[in-house]
């Protein structure tokens, strides 16, 4: 953390441990792990305000893979509830141990989603941008002109519907939307010209440009790059050394087993919480 902002590579090495570990291993006690681990972080540096919808929209992901599980999956021991055989898809029997297959992984798809969601909840796009490196300059610069196109497209439609709206437009069929199409592609022709003129105007291309020195990485934002690294390199030991403690519940359930170094791995996710204290904003 440099003058209170988190540093962009710092958090990019952690979001990229959070999603290598959580998508390596099957163990529900490992995914759970990062999927706490990963939210915590989150509500400590965002805030819940800002994270209780992704909350909610990893939720229904993960109810939703489970129940996609139970109704593809008709294998286990513990039967609970079987449905007729001539329904397509749905006949069959709907098992315990489809359910916490498909719920587990849920979970570890629950852990993947907050770890890349720090890229985007705890920094902003021109700190995305600034942490590629200089070889990327020019696509760092056209995604950034992408994602910004696609922010003003969207403010242009509400802005053109509006506008419609009031000129008594009402949505009567397809052929009603090209009173919506029209102005808002014209308007976005004309926002694309006159950012090529201003990227003109200021001599984009035209040779190397002056910039703002790159703050560099803190003892904290070393550390934590270092322990995502740990953290990637005690895992793949682990996997090569068959100590990784897989799970799979077919055709019983059985109790997920520990390892001393995946866990440890799966521990050093939690390093934001001891290096970065509070939420950036708040310094």
């Amino acid at each position: 953390m440099v003058g209170g902002r988190l540093h962009p590579r710092a958090v990019a090495a952690w979001a990229l441990a959070c999603v290598v570990l959580a998508l390596a291993t099957s163990n529900p006690l490992y995914r759970v792990l990062a999927a706490v681990i990963s939210l915590t972080v989150l509500i400590r540096l965002a805030g819940w305000w800002r994270v209780r919808r992704l909350v909610l929209a990893a939720g229904i992901l993960a109810a939703t893979t489970a129940l996609l599980n139970v109704v593809v999956a008709h294998v286990g021991d513990t039967v609970l509830w079987t449905l007729p055989g001539w329904l397509p898809g749905l006949g069959g029997p709907w098992t315990l141990e489809a359910l916490a297959y498909g719920l587990f992984s849920g979970v570890g798809l629950m852990a993947c989603l907050f770890g890349a969601a720090s890229l985007t909840l705890l920094l902003e796009p021109d700190e995305l941008i600034d942490a590629l490196p200089g070889w990327l300059d020019r696509t760092g610069g056209a995604l950034a002109m992408t994602l910004g196109l696609a922010g003003a497209l969207r403010s242009t439609v509400g802005q053109v519907v509006e506008g419609q709206r009031l000129r008594g437009w009402r949505l009567r069929g397809p052929r009603s939307w090209a009173e919506i199409t029209v102005p808002v592609v014209l308007t976005a022709v004309e926002g694309s010209i006159q950012l090529a003129e201003a990227m003109e105007a200021r001599g984009y291309g035209a040779g190397p440009r002056s910039r703002w020195q790159r703050p560099g990485l803190s003892p904290g934002d070393r550390a934590l790059v270092a322990g995502s690294a740990a953290a990637l390199v005690l895992f793949i030991a682990a996997r090569l050394g068959g100590r990784t403690a897989e799970w799979y519940p077919y055709p019983s359930l059985t109790l997920p087993a520990l390892e001393p170094l995946p866990l440890a791995a799966f521990l050093l996710l939690a390093l934001p919480l001891f290096l970065w204290p509070g939420r950036p904003s708040a310094a």
